[in-house]
């Protein structure tokens, strides 16, 4: 089969070559007695409640201006239209391969064209240019124009059709004809509807240009309701969930030894008892992210945040679990303060009950976990809160279901629990046109095997507007990247541009962190230049994500590499202005206060 990795980005041999990191797993431990925090402000009393931020809440078509003609349309329309024109185009794409089929005689039952997906095209014959027009895609694939033609004539019939009826009536008048908004809208359905084809076209002999077809279609679509720009932010990791780097004076006052917050956690009662532990990660949480820190994240042109949290923050901790909870109320104030000062934020469920690994990241480190032990119906029960609670906030603008999946997670597991997180997030009160939903994939060794069973069997990204794949691209973990050198890590940043023009997806994790072999072959006094040409190469390759991309971290130990502190890249003049000026650029669609 053909990795969509590996066509046009990553070699297969390149992936081949890339071990996969081993992963402790343990044997259960049985852990019940999750209790739902019922204690902070209702729904009713919250006073971001029932605030609308779209046109598509209000029934009308935004005028052009600095976004480019984003979120033209309500979001019920572009249901109707992306319906209309997805399911058109496969008639005729299966169609269009019965006919060839009779004419050959060959078998099209289910089962040949399911065989179909196993096929062995070169890679590096099937890529298409990133500069390839939609016509020119739509054509290699075979996809005719008299095909595009008639799905959009559907389409704009639809749309025409969508538009008569209340409240939309009187947006016709207010466009006027020929409008530039107008324009624009049809343009945008010409694009989905060439993509749409040729993707169904391709979807059956080659993976690689059908991957690229449909995140195109999905980035047309989501242009006709979407508003906001890409994100362009910092991870503020190790405020409310602990980790070692960024949590390094808790670790270092109470913790020696200690490699994650379950284990800090049971040193600072040994020492404090349960009281004086409690207070002091109070303290913690208190200080450590200040509305001084969320002014100067903008300041320097970022427009968003991301923010780990484990699921005790949002639900008490279960029982015999270390972790002390909860502390919604730090998530409503930080955000109180990223809509006063103009950021984006990204809440991510960092830490899953039960843990998504056996890993430090999740809140607990286990060498004997086992997958069996996440708790996945808590996860939705936390993330339906967490949906609940913030849906309408000016300043959300995405969810992440969970952080980094075990790969020992089955692939049609981690799916059915992405789709079940999904449609509570979506049931809680936040729309596709108002919040982005995040499925870590991780690592890009595992993103052929989620998109395809997403697509296949869970019809994800068809059923589900306004989801994307989160990646995490560090360059410094495992045997493999610690044996490359510097001209290899800014390759490395060159496939991973073309993988992130093949999927929907954002960068929720990457840094400056390198191996030492990376830079001993050069001069020490060039160090600056090599870091400076390093991050701009990162920069260049994670603005091809659609959804955009978060550094980590926002501080970190200083006796941890400076890669990994945003503020010390910057002062070391390694990140600079201009890597955030597309942030800076285009702001946040809410005016700060």
């Amino acid at each position: 089969t053909v990795d969509i990795c590996a066509a046009g980005s990553l070699t297969a041999r390149a992936v081949l070559r890339m071990p996969k990191p081993s992963l402790s797993l343990s044997s259960p431990r049985r852990i019940s007695g999750v209790e739902v925090v019922a204690d902070a402000k209702t729904a009713d009393q919250l006073p971001w409640e029932r605030r609308s931020r779209s046109p598509c809440r209000q029934g009308r078509v935004q005028s052009l201006g600095s976004h480019q003609a984003a979120g033209l349309l309500p979001f019920s329309v572009c249901e109707e239209l992306t319906e209309v024109i997805w399911s058109s185009a496969r008639s005729q794409a299966e169609e269009a391969r019965a006919r060839f089929a009779l004419s050959e005689g060959k078998n099209t039952s289910n089962a040949a064209l399911q065989a179909a997906w196993s096929f062995g095209a070169d890679p590096s014959q099937s890529q298409p240019s990133q500069t390839q027009s939609a016509e020119s895609i739509a054509t290699a694939s075979g996809a005719s124009a008299a095909a595009v033609e008639e799905v959009l004539q559907l389409a704009k019939s639809k749309l025409e059709d969508a538009l008569q009826a209340e409240p939309c009536a009187r947006l016709i008048a207010k466009l006027g004809h020929a409008s530039p908004a107008e324009d624009a809208i049809v343009a945008r359905l010409r694009a989905m509807s060439l993509y749409a084809c040729a993707y169904w076209r391709e979807v059956s002999q080659d993976l690689g240009r059908a991957a690229s077809s449909l995140a195109r279609f999905l980035e047309q679509q989501r242009r006709l309701y979407w508003q906001r720009p890409a994100w362009r932010g910092v991870n503020l990791g190790g405020w409310l969930l602990l980790e070692p780097g960024p949590s390094h004076k808790l670790f270092e006052r109470f913790g020696r030894g200690a490699g994650c917050e379950w284990e800090l956690l049971q040193q600072m009662r040994e020492q404090l008892g349960p009281e004086g532990a409690a207070e002091e990660l109070k303290a913690h949480r208190n200080s450590f992210v200040t509305e001084d820190d969320i002014r100067t994240i903008r300041a320097l042109g970022l427009n968003s945040v991301r923010i780990p949290f484990g699921y005790w923050i949002v639900m008490r901790p279960a029982d015999n679990d270390a972790y002390i909870g909860t502390g919604l109320e730090f998530l409503d104030r930080v955000l109180t303060w990223c809509e006063a000062h103009g950021l984006q934020a990204m809440l991510d469920l960092h830490g899953a009950p039960g843990g998504e690994s056996g890993e430090k990241p999740c809140g607990r480190e286990q060498k004997d976990w086992k997958w069996q032990q996440w708790r996945f119906s808590e996860s939705v029960e936390a993330l339906r809160i967490i949906a609940h609670r913030y849906k309408g906030h000016p300043a959300v603008s995405g969810i992440s279901v969970c952080n980094e999946p075990s790969e020992t997670v089955p692939a049609d597991v981690l799916c059915q629990f992405y789709d079940e997180a999904v449609r509570a997030i979506r049931g809680a009160g936040m729309p596709p046109d108002e919040v982005s939903i995040l499925l870590p994939v991780y690592r890009t060794e595992r993103l052929d095997e989620i998109w395809r069973l997403w697509n296949r069997r869970f019809d994800g990204f068809a059923r589900h507007a306004n989801v994307a794949f989160d990646l995490h691209l560090y360059h410094c973990f495992g045997a493999w990247w610690q044996r490359q050198g510097f001209g290899s890590q800014l390759r490395m940043t060159k496939r991973h541009r073309k993988i992130l023009r093949r999927v929907p997806a954002v960068v929720g994790e990457w840094s400056l962190a390198l191996p030492q072999r990376a830079l001993a072959e050069g001069d020490p006094q060039d160090e600056d230049k090599a870091y400076q040409a390093f991050a701009s190469a990162q920069v260049e390759a994670y603005s091809q994500a659609s959804h955009g991309w978060f550094f980590w971290n926002w501080c970190d130990s200083p006796t941890h590499h400076p890669g990994w502190d945003v503020r010390t890249c910057i002062e070391r003049h390694w990140l600079c202005e201009a890597h955030f000026s597309a942030a800076r650029n285009t702001g946040a669609s809410f005016t700060p206060k």
